[in-house]
């Protein structure tokens, strides 16, 4: 019976230590998981925050150049003879193409990390620069949705309140043509000195974004 009950409390002891064993080595899984998927989640935001300041540089750039060109035509408009300027296509696409020209950076794998909770696993610095840099988003888009008003208004002037040049000439493809004809009308360019105040100001804020970013990068650095 002494060997039966000692028999029974060796299994039972072996039984516990299996027990505590596995609890233990899953408890290193998990551990182990999360530091895994803490330092995947870092990297993917490394990732995305290079992406952007790649994508954030060459819009900065492109946004100076914007800024030259626009201001010889408003800076020299009583004088400026609109058929000796070279190059006139980047001209028209600085004033008219609002869309192409917006700043609209790709925020696709920083909400996929918030989507799925993912952001979680990286320290609440990290979460709430993301967070305030995706929030930045909001002024810049809004400065850029009044300029497609006010280009979206110009374009329709020019249609309805210049209709007889209208028919033999398009805004988009002529539109030097256009300002040429108009140069008198204060309409014209009071919205013209319009947009290119919200195009100074997205400039200003983008480099703002990119603060940020420079910021975030620092700081993602440090952790790793």
């Amino acid at each position: 019976m002494k060997n039966i009950l000692a028999r029974g409390g060796i299994e039972f002891l072996a039984v516990l230590l299996g027990i505590s064993a596995s609890l233990w080595i899953d408890n290193n899984n998990k551990k182990e998981d999360l530091v895994l998927q803490r330092e995947e989640t870092y990297q993917l935001l490394e990732n995305q925050t290079d992406s952007l300041l790649s994508y954030t540089n060459n819009m900065l750039d492109y946004y100076e150049m914007q800024g030259k060109r626009f201001g010889i035509i408003i800076d020299q408009w009583e004088s400026i003879q609109f058929d000796t300027i070279k190059n006139q296509s980047a001209y028209v696409r600085d004033i008219w193409a609002a869309f192409s020209n917006a700043f609209y950076p790709d925020f696709s794998t920083y909400e996929t990390l918030v989507n799925s909770g993912q952001i979680n696993f990286v320290n609440f610095e990290t979460i709430n620069s993301f967070g305030r840099l995706f929030k930045s988003m909001d002024i810049i888009n809004s400065a850029q949705n009044k300029e497609s008003e006010w280009r979206d208004f110009l374009d329709k002037y020019f249609n309805n309140e210049y209709a007889k040049y209208a028919v033999k000439y398009n805004p988009s493809s002529d539109l030097f043509t256009f300002l040429k004809l108009t140069k008198t009308d204060p309409i014209v360019f009071s919205h013209l000195k319009s947009i290119a105040g919200f195009q100074a100001f997205r400039k200003n804020r983008v480099q703002n974004f990119k603060d940020k970013l420079v910021n975030i990068q620092n700081h993602l650095a440090k952790i790793n």
